[in-house]
């Protein structure tokens, strides 16, 4: 989804702080308005493994093999690349594959009005996509993190500049930008921000509560955690992560808590005349504005807007909220996150309720962060408030009506939290217990069922 930043063209040059402020502001605009509670759109990652026959996992399919395979789908429509774009493929209702970098495949649904219709089309593309794979040996596993191959394994492969940039920049600060690059798969549901006091009230709210998400939705288990794909966040550059820091000492305008967390955020990238170039660890873009670049002189607005979209907090805004936290679920699970964030943000009572009910926390909002991708809800107190706020979003979800959420989803998500929340367990706990019966084992509870092709 194009944020309302990620237009901007504007070549003048910024000089003072201040700046950045009146561009952040555009993020407060919400980006559509919508006749029901609120638009949903969904973007879920993907592994795409080589199986053997016997189903187990044989390697992770490079960027050229699931090209091939994706080019010959009759009902998908290629996108080639251009200087800024990478090759996509646009199914018949608008939804976009796009490839990550390291050859993860990523759906991007369009925005619905119901969460009905935006899980239904996501599940009938990745369902066929996964029919489509089967059929050439390789499967679609849908997990937070790929368990089954070493980090470090897979290549960033991506010819993008961003990505051969992105890359080299996390590398000198360390290993873990590489494994979020290639290792990692997400989650994110995109939510609208409302009207009146729902954008602040939304924002926070999100914020308050991504410690629970970031434990509940925990797929992703590694040495000492259920999540390691929040550790990896949490490593590979605390500048453009978490939550932003001003927030957590008490500001509650979206803006100035985020032009704050910019300012002081690295440089990823430059932008020169025919590349792009990394960055340099400790060169802030509040050091570029008032100082410079010996090299890349003064950012212009472009450039400052382009920061904005290598910032990487648990909730962006970009005209909508994109709620980060969630790892990659298999396809039974999918619906749950998007039941429970939807009643949360958009039944009002649930909305105030929660808020004043997670106040009290916010100070302690990377404490929990840390403690949610270790311990998950197996941590007493983050089981005790995830049982509190679920159970009142799942009352939420309720009150927003069959039109917007299919009943179905709903009970889905009782069984998940009866399964898994209520017993201070998540889905990384049973994904490492697969484990015990080998990699096949693990393998087949992440992976996307196949079924009958309806996309052709």
């Amino acid at each position: 989804m194009r944020t309302v930043y990620e237009g901007a063209t504007n070549m003048t040059a910024v000089t003072e702080p201040d700046q950045v402020r009146a561009l952040l502001a555009a993020m407060l605009v919400p980006a559509a308005s919508c006749p029901g509670p609120g638009a949903v759109g969904l973007e879920s990652e993907h592994f795409v493994v080589h199986v053997d026959a016997h189903g187990a996992p044989v390697g992770r399919a490079d960027l050229s093999t699931m090209t091939a395979v994706l080019d010959e789908h009759p009902a998908l429509d290629p996108e080639p690349p251009s200087a800024t774009s990478l090759t996509g493929w646009r199914t018949a209702d608008g939804a976009r594959l796009l490839p990550e970098p390291g050859a993860q495949l990523e759906f991007a649904g369009p925005p619905a009005w119901t969460a009905a219709a935006a899980l239904g089309s996501m599940s009938n593309a990745i369902g066929d996509i996964a029919t489509v794979l089967d059929s050439r040996g390789l499967a679609l596993v849908s997990a937070g993190l790929d368990v089954w191959h070493p980090a470090g394994s897979v290549r960033q492969q991506l010819a993008c500049p961003r990505y051969p940039a992105m890359h080299d920049y996390f590398a000198r600060r360390g290993p873990h930008g590489r494994t979020m690059m290639t290792h990692t798969a997400s989650l994110q549901v995109n939510l609208d921000l409302g009207t009146g006091s729902q954008p602040v009230d939304r924002w926070a709210t999100a914020l308050l509560a991504s410690p629970l998400t970031t434990a509940t939705f925990a797929c992703s288990p590694a040495a000492g955690a259920v999540n390691g794909r929040a550790l990896a966040w949490q490593w590979l550059d605390p500048t453009r992560t978490g939550v932003p820091a001003a927030f957590v000492a008490g500001e509650d305008d979206p803006v100035r808590a985020l032009c704050a967390q910019a300012l002081a955020a690295d440089v990823l990238l430059f932008h020169a005349a025919e590349d792009t170039v990394p960055g340099e660890p400790g060169f802030t873009l509040e050091r570029w504005i008032t100082d410079g670049h010996p090299v890349h002189g003064r950012p212009t607005t472009a450039d400052v807007a382009y920061h904005l979209t290598t910032l990487f907090p648990e909730v962006r805004l970009r005209g909508f909220l994109e709620i980060r936290s969630v790892d990659a679920l298999p396809e039974r699970w999918r619906a749950v996150p998007v039941v429970l964030l939807a009643g949360l943000l958009y039944d009002d009572r649930t909305l105030d309720g929660v808020r004043a009910l997670l106040e009290p926390q916010r100070s302690r909002l990377p404490e929990l962060l840390q403690r949610a991708a270790h311990l998950g809800v197996a941590d007493g107190e983050l089981c005790a408030m995830a049982v509190e706020v679920w159970t009142m979003a799942a009352e939420g979800a309720a009150r927003l009506g069959p039109a917007f959420l299919d009943a179905a989803d709903i009970r889905r998500t009782e069984r998940f939290l009866d399964r898994f929340t209520l017993r201070g367990r998540t889905p990384a706990d049973e994904l490492r217990e697969r484990f015990v019966d080998g990699p096949a084992a693990a393998l087949d509870w992440a992976r996307e069922p196949v079924g009958t092709l309806t996309l052709c």
